[in-house]
Formats: structure tokens, sequence, C-alpha cells
């Protein structure tokens, strides 16, 4: 085996308390060490470490957490304050119902949002597939999913890029996009409170705030959805794989087995040709 340099004391982790008062637990034979010593190393020397010291995790970070949690802020702060505002019968800014408008659509993004840093976090492994959600992508199993998908399509259709691993991660590869949105929802809510506080709020901006939030909206959710439905896609894909893989490399009894006993025409037809 490959040695690992500088990573001793992984053993040790193992806690192994045994005297072995009989002499059963022995040495290798000089032919299993040999081959041990022919097989490439299952880790290097900075995943030894880290099991050695027991630092494992914290390897996984969202790259679009800041600009999204922004996003999930500023709308919350935006409909709170429409919707003080619009409630209030005693308030003396002068264009109270022209604020209803952002009440719904700041409450909608809000919801996206958190929805959308939920699914982040799950693409970018820092919430753990626990294997109990089959239905949305995790960094883990949309991975691996994704490699089978690419050596597949490879063969099929001469795929070259990394699309079938990447189509379930879209979500965490818009982060300018999402930071220019963010950016975008920072001024309108600067121009929205400076607006009400100096009673100088257009309906022009209003309507601008409620089409930034409303497309801000649309982005989020169109990449969110179309990375869960690439990735229902993509199971099915594999599952459909291992069906048809269960026929491939048959020996000669498998194939006896099929032709002539449990074989519908259709699979015999198929292994034939």
């Amino acid at each position: 085996m490959a040695t690992v340099n500088n990573a001793t004391g992984v053993y040790t982790t193992l806690g192994y308390n045994f005297s072995d008062p009989n002499g059963d637990v022995q040495t290798l034979s000089a032919n299993t060490q040999a081959h041990l010593n022919t097989m490439p190393a299952f880790i290097s020397t900075w995943q030894a470490q880290d099991i050695a010291s027991n630092s494992v995790g914290g390897y996984f970070q969202n790259p679009t957490a800041n600009a999204v949690n922004n996003i999930i802020t500023l709308s919350n702060q935006i409909y709170i304050l429409a919707n003080s505002i619009a409630g209030n019968a005693n308030s003396t800014f002068s264009g109270t119902a022209n604020l209803y408008p952002l009440i719904p659509a700041a409450n909608t993004l809000y919801s996206t949002a958190s929805s959308f840093l939920a699914h982040t976090n799950r693409l970018s492994g820092v919430t753990p597939f626990t294997g109990t959600d089959q239905t949305n992508p995790y960094y883990s199993n949309a991975m691996n999913f994704g490699k089978t998908a690419l050596y597949i399509t490879n063969q099929t259709d001469s795929i070259t890029n990394t699309s079938p691993i990447l189509g379930s991660f879209t979500s965490i590869l818009v982060g300018p996009q999402i930071s220019a949105n963010s950016n975008t929802i920072t001024i309108d809510y600067s121009t929205l409170t400076a607006g009400i506080t100096g009673n100088t709020l257009s309906n022009t901006q209003v309507t601008q705030i409620v089409s930034d939030l409303t497309n801000t909206n649309s982005f989020l959710s169109a990449r969110q959805t179309g990375d869960v439905t690439y990735f229902t896609n993509l199971q099915t894909f594999v599952n459909n794989y291992n069906n048809v893989k269960q026929f491939s490399n048959m020996g000669e009894t498998q194939t006896y087995l099929l032709n002539n006993f449990i074989g519908t025409p259709k699979l015999v037809s198929r292994i034939n040709s």
C-alpha cells in the first residue's frame, strides 16, 4: 500500500486495548503484506491527519449564503415596514395606499429566499443527506448520481462537459447574479425608507421595487425548481441504467436461463441482437 506520510496516530483512534493472552492476533503473512503494499493509498496525508486528530467536518460552505440571507432580511423588513404603514390609519405618510403591492411581493420573496437558502445548503453539503429526503438534491447523492450519468452519457452521447453532474447544482453556480439581486434590493430598501421618512416616495419608485422583488423571486424559484426537476430526472436515469445493467456481462448459465425460461421476447431479442 502506498505510504501516507506524517499520518501516524490513526490506529490509536480505534482504542484497541486487548492484550491477546493466547496469541490469537497474528502478524499477516509475507504474501498478504506484499499484496497490501501493492494497493494504492486509501486516503491522503491530510485525511489521515484529520482522522487522527478527530478534526473531520467543517469542509463545506454555501457560497450563496450571505447574499441570500441579505435578501431574506431585506424582504422581511420591507414586508414589515409596508404592512405596518399600510395598516395604520394614523400614518402621516401620504402614499399609504401605494404600499399595498409591496406586501405580497415582499412576503413571497421572503418565503422563496428562505426555501432557496435551505436548498443551497443541501447542495453545498452544509446540510448533509440523511437518507430520508428522496425529493431534493443533496451534495452527496446528486454528485454520485451525476458521476454515473457522466460516464454513461460520455459513451452514449459523447458528452464531454460536466453538465450531467452540475445539472443539479445550478443554484450555487449563479452567485454573481444572486449578489446583483441582493444589491438591488438593498438599494430598494434604502429608497423605500428614505421615501417614507421624507414623504417623497413616488408610485414609480414603488412599482420599481415591486418589480425588483418579483424578478428576484422568479430567478431564485426558477433555479431551485430547475435543480429539483433535473435531479428527479437524474434519479430516474440512474434507476433505469441499474435496471438494464443486470443484463451486461452475463455468464453462460444466466444467458441460458433468460433465453429459455424467464426472459420475455423483448429481453431475448435484445440480449441476442
